[in-house]
């Protein structure tokens, strides 16, 4: 009868052990899956925020580009009223001197 006991529980002792391998190798796998979601999680969030960041650069780009052309647009103005305006002494000069001739 203690033979049998013992047995019992030599038999239990395998048992747990069997089952603490198994719940050792269940957590393993729990650990590779939870850290494959993980990384995927952040490669997505990653690629979230890379778009999100070159929409940002597109639009920051966008509107020094439209500063650059108004500022282009205001010197051009003025270089054609300039230009203009010396034009307009030229030909006052020109007349001058044709006056001047006849």
């Amino acid at each position: 009868m203690a033979i049998e006991v013992l047995n019992q529980i030599k038999d239990a002792e395998q048992n747990a052990d069997e089952i603490r391998r198994t719940a050792s190798i269940a957590a393993k796998d729990a650990l590779k899956t939870a850290a494959k979601e993980c990384e995927q999680i952040q490669n997505e969030l990653l690629t979230q925020a890379r778009h999100e960041s070159l929409e940002k650069v597109d639009a920051a780009r966008k509107q020094a580009r439209a500063a650059l052309d108004a500022e282009q647009q205001k010197r051009t103005a003025a270089c054609d009223a300039l230009k203009a305006a010396a034009t307009k002494k030229i030909d006052q000069a020109a007349q001058a001197c044709l006056k001047g001739i006849l």
